[in-house]
């Protein structure tokens, strides 16, 4: 099951892939997860993964275009200050490049509006008057949305661990259920596929079929954590560094100023620090740095109970703990990233 895309969100998804992959680098390898065989074959009636991925790329898609878009728009007021186009060529293209400057500003604005939180914009004046001049669909709350569908497909994507387990179903919908109301259909979903599926065997053979695949969904995940992990320090590392060569790049246009004076060096000492801001606008609203952090700490947690599984023997008991260590830990890191991004609405700039 896959959630129809608009060219908008294949935008917001360019932006954010493009980011990330340019500035973190490739992944690593990722070791595949040994499936489960006999897994049941059940349908949820929502694709939680999907609606997480389609938040997730809005979100982190509109701040990544608003700042570059902001900096856009300092770059295409400073053109005709810059001295590096003829009177002739300027006042020839002088009308778009006004016209590409609020393009960019009416864009951020339109991003801003539909995607930021509901419950902060919903009843303000502003909001209805945008709803009288017809943008009915505003303040969706994509950072929320994305939250709540993460926490969701944490638990549906390893329903064969849980309803899979040997001689028992393994529910944990207390989390769901203290969560909120937005989580309770998740809850009663869970319930439902359990009632769906038969219990796993407990014979040997299964055991150690079952301890395969969850070992290797424990190295999936590491693996995974990892590489987000450094990626993420290298966006955040790249950025700071930017920004730091910018305001040298400034100091260094302004000194020669004193020597040479041209109106492109005027230019670059506004655009200079334009870009800087870019770059620290993105680094506190992405905060790479604590979400590096975060990954890290979860692939060492991973690393140790891998390491506890695989030298644990077949006990059910002790299985049992440790597959509910597992899941308590990938739900954790669900609630951290939306707990890191809480106060991380869709910006303007």
């Amino acid at each position: 099951m896959t959630m129809p895309q608009k060219p908008a969100d294949r935008l917001f998804e360019k932006a954010f892939l493009t980011f990330r992959n340019t500035l973190g680098g490739a992944a690593g390898p990722v070791p595949p997860i040994v499936p489960l065989p006999h897994a049941p074959q059940l349908v949820t009636p929502v694709d939680y993964e999907a609606v997480a991925m389609l938040y997730s790329n809005r979100y982190r898609g509109a701040f990544i275009l608003n700042f570059s878009l902001g900096f856009l728009a300092v770059l295409l007021a400073l053109i005709p200050l810059s001295g590096v186009l003829s009177e002739h060529t300027l006042h020839a293209i002088a009308l778009y490049l006004t016209l590409a400057e609020v393009a960019c500003i009416v864009v951020i604005m339109l991003i801003h509006w539909y995607g930021r939180d509901p419950v902060a914009y919903n009843g303000t004046a502003g909001s209805r008057v945008l709803r009288r001049l017809g943008l009915t669909n505003i303040n969706q709350g994509w950072r929320q949305q994305w939250g709540h569908a993460r926490l969701a497909a944490e638990h549906m994507r390893y329903i064969d661990l849980i309803l899979g387990f040997p001689g028992i179903q393994l529910h944990d919908e207390g989390i769901l259920e203290q969560a909120g109301e937005a989580h309770r259909e998740t809850a009663a979903t869970l319930r439902a596929l359990g009632e769906q599926c038969p219990t796993a065997p407990a014979n040997d053979a299964y055991i150690d079929t079952y301890l395969v695949h969850f070992l290797s969904v424990i190295r999936n995940q590491r693996a995974y954590h990892n590489n987000n992990a450094h990626r993420y320090h290298r966006i955040h590392h790249r950025l700071h560094q930017t920004a730091s060569w910018s305001f040298y790049l400034t100091l260094l246009a302004c000194g020669m100023h004193l020597f040479l004076h041209h109106s492109l060096l005027s230019a670059l000492a506004a655009l200079l620090p334009a870009l800087a801001a870019t770059c620290h606008g993105l680094l506190a609203a992405g905060e790479f740095n604590k979400l590096a952090e975060q990954w890290h700490t979860m692939a060492h947690a991973l690393a140790k109970l891998e390491q506890e599984v695989a030298s644990a023997g077949t006990s059910l008991a002790v299985l049992e703990q440790q597959v509910r260590t597992f899941l308590g830990l990938v739900v954790q890191d669900a609630i951290g990233w939306h707990v890191t991004l809480r106060d991380k609405d869709v910006q303007v700039t």
